[in-house]
């Protein structure tokens, strides 16, 4: 799913404290951020919407690809063109 940036406003130095803390915890500010986006996106978007977005968001298989069936004359190495159906 394609990401978006989010630009917040937080006070220096508590922004600072908390990273000297994290990192004392071996953990990520991004990565605490990101799970807490998830956790109130689970928490305020209706489940059927989120099922919807799901779907959405899946990589549908792409439809098979069939060889060309004339003959063609292949020069040494060359590949065979295909054709999407």
């Amino acid at each position: 799913m394609k990401k978006s940036t989010i630009n917040i406003a937080y006070d220096e130095e508590k922004l600072s404290a908390l990273r000297l803390f994290l990192t004392q915890k071996n953990l990520d500010l991004d990565k605490e951020l990101d799970a807490y986006l998830d956790r109130l996106f689970s928490r305020h978007v209706p489940q059927n919407v989120r099922d919807y977005l799901d779907l959405k968001g899946c990589d549908a298989p792409e439809k098979p690809i069939k060889h060309a069936t004339k003959a063609m004359p292949a020069e040494k190495g060359a590949v065979a063109p295909c054709a999407r159906v």
